[in-house]
């Protein structure tokens, strides 16, 4: 073999032998050997016992409040919905016991056959629920509406005498708190009931 044969062999093996100048420490891939490095997360377990008491609190309040909304406590429902009689059992009220600020609803009165002898039935209703409602409407229409002190006493002509009646009131609330009313046949005791008003 001739000496400048020898030479460019012996450069061939250098070159081959010898470490990549592009490979750079960041970029060298683990060898099979080398175990990857765990992932150090800090964990607070009882800050993560405390947030998971928290939420599943909250969750029992919003669902007794969605429970409790369904029962009437805050409008219309089983809860709210109500009856109240005069001592004489002549005259029966359906009510709602919770009502919300401005809204409107319906008052029931159901007078018996007993109290329909005549040809007028009178009605007597307080003054102070009267002056916490608007009256939108009144079935049948009263023949006659009078005060009496501070109260209010409607008239309602008797169709058939010796029938049961039923009077609806239309109303809408517009004071918000307790209000307190009393519903009668004239010179009898009232039946007596409390609304509550939501804002």
């Amino acid at each position: 073999m001739r000496h400048d044969e020898l030479a460019a062999t012996a450069s061939d093996n250098a070159r081959a032998n010898a470490p990549s100048r592009n490979l750079k420490p960041g970029n060298r891939r683990h060898q099979p050997s080398e175990a990857p490095r765990p992932i150090e997360v800090d964990e607070d377990m009882a800050w993560q016992r405390r947030t998971w008491v928290i939420q599943r609190i909250g969750w029992l309040a919003m669902g007794g409040l969605v429970l409790t909304a369904l029962t009437g406590v805050f409008g219309s429902g089983p809860v709210s919905w109500q009856q109240a009689s005069d001592p004489a059992g002549l005259l029966r009220v359906e009510f709602e016991r919770f009502q919300r600020q401005e809204s409107e609803f319906t008052l029931r009165v159901d007078i018996a056959r007993e109290a329909s002898t005549e040809d007028a039935i009178p009605l007597r209703m307080s003054g102070t629920f009267l002056d916490a409602v608007e009256v939108k409407g009144i079935v049948p229409e009263p023949q006659e509406a009078r005060s009496l002190g501070g109260d209010v006493e409607y008239v309602f002509p008797v169709a058939q005498p010796g029938r049961a009646a039923t009077i609806r009131f239309a109303l809408r609330m517009r004071d918000v708190g307790s209000h307190s009313a009393e519903i009668g046949l004239g010179g009898r005791e009232p039946a007596r009931f409390t609304q509550f008003v939501y804002p």
